[in-house]
């Protein structure tokens, strides 16, 4: 059987062509090569444990309900939120959302719950198979199993790279990378993910949301740019 390794790489060569059309884009192209640089020497560096330690130890109980709150910014209500907004500003963009919401989402179940069903969370992991112990927000409801990988980072991810993929404005791209960025190591800081949990979780987001930005950008449909508002 003759294995065809040419289709591959002519969609991969799409993808990046689509995404470094605008310059706008180049705000979060930095800034998420340096986020994927440093945290993958981070990663190689040491284990999962002793990132999780070295991160715990900036816990401050004036950053609490920050990060309490910042983390919804992934989940998905934030999506469902989101998605109908957009449908007032073009079906596309709801349509483009809602995909990319639904297949990162889903891969993200599909990993967690079936293939590294094993994998615990840092409150379980820390008080059965660690001598250290963690730093955590009194009364907060941990979670305990299917760590890998986060689900909130990838649906942040997915998310506002694909809001800042239809806006190419580069005053919000600055502003959607950190908002992503931050969503993402809330879960770290709450102590419900590793950080080897963010990390790929906003690679299957980012992942996503290019492919569908792609896909999408193929198709020319006249309902398109219509919305609720203009019909």
């Amino acid at each position: 059987m003759i294995i065809d390794i040419k289709r591959p790489i002519n969609v991969f060569s799409l993808i990046v062509n689509s995404a470094l059309r605008h310059s706008s884009y180049i705000p979060f192209y930095i800034a998420y090569i340096l986020f994927l640089i440093g945290g993958g020497i981070f990663l190689l560096s040491t284990n999962r444990e002793n990132t999780h330690l070295i991160l715990n130890q900036f816990f401050y109980e004036s950053l609490h309900l920050f990060f309490r709150n910042i983390t919804h910014f992934g989940d998905g209500l934030a999506a469902f939120v989101i998605i109908i907004v957009s449908l007032f500003v073009s079906y596309k963009s709801a349509l483009q959302i809602g995909l990319t919401a639904v297949f990162a989402g889903g891969s993200t179940q599909l990993l967690k719950n079936f293939v590294f069903d094993d994998i615990n969370r840092p409150s379980w992991f820390f008080k059965y198979f660690s001598e250290n112990s963690i730093q955590t927000i009194e009364g907060m409801d941990l979670n305990i199993h299917n760590s890998f990988p986060s689900g909130h980072t990838t649906t942040a991810f997915a998310l506002y790279v694909s809001i800042l993929l239809l806006t190419k404005k580069s005053k919000w791209t600055l502003f959607l990378t950190l908002l992503a960025l931050v969503a993402g190591y809330s879960r770290v800081y709450l102590s419900q993910h590793f950080f080897v949990d963010i990390y790929f979780g906003s690679l299957m987001g980012t992942l996503w949301a290019l492919l569908i930005f792609v896909a999408l950008g193929r198709l020319d449909k006249s309902w398109f740019q219509k919305s609720l508002l203009k019909r």
